[in-house]
């Protein structure tokens, strides 16, 4: 994995109140939410409160973060996993992942 990334790459912008992150081409493909419940990922850094994009374009890839929906009824119906999981349907990659502190 390549951790070399310029300065400007993701640099924070805002909108009226909305957050996010420049070096990302606008599409309805990119979703945002926030990570919560068991923090399985804190090697990552990905912590309860954890801002999650995620590209909904990508297909699955073993071994690396992806996102799976499950049914409306199923709670948490989002999760993050590195392998395939049951009676889950895949939803997308995780791209970046950023810490909130208050």
């Amino acid at each position: 994995m390549n951790t070399i990334i310029t300065k400007d790459k993701l640099m924070p912008t805002a909108y009226l109140d909305i957050l996010g992150c420049r070096g990302f081409d606008n599409t309805a493909d990119i979703v945002c939410m926030t990570a919560n419940g068991d923090n399985n990922f804190l090697d990552e850094g990905i912590v309860e409160g954890s801002l999650l994009f995620i590209d909904t374009s990508k297909a699955f890839e073993e071994g690396l973060l992806n996102v799976f929906k499950y049914d409306e009824e199923t709670i948490p119906q989002y999760k993050l996993s590195r392998t395939r999981l049951d009676g889950a349907t895949h939803f997308g990659k995780l791209m970046v992942a950023l810490n909130q502190y208050r």
